[in-house]
């Protein structure tokens, strides 16, 4: 499923190791703004990576679900093009 995450995190460590891991997962949208095809088990683990190295009350992490139906539907202004498929299917 697309994910679409997006943080605000005041300190700039915290802030470079929370894009690390999300860079790991899918693709700068934006500054602060990730699309990621996650499935639920990764993304249960990308949630706890990312508990773990915020400080809730200096910073912030919001998980969007994006349903295929949506997905379909995206748009923008400016750069930017359509989420990829992940580059591997397990079946």
């Amino acid at each position: 499923m697309l994910w679409m995450i997006a943080y605000d995190i005041s300190d700039d460590r915290t802030r470079r190791r929370v894009e690390r891991r999300l860079l790991d997962h899918g693709e700068r949208v934006q500054w602060s703004v990730f699309e990621c095809a996650l499935d639920a088990p990764t993304l249960a683990r990308l949630r706890a990576d990312l508990a773990d190295l915020i400080d809730p009350g200096r910073g912030s992490v919001r998980y969007y679900p994006v349903c295929h139906w949506c997905e379909t539907r995206l748009d923008w202004i400016g750069q930017g093009r359509r989420p990829e498929d992940p580059d591997l299917w397990i079946v």
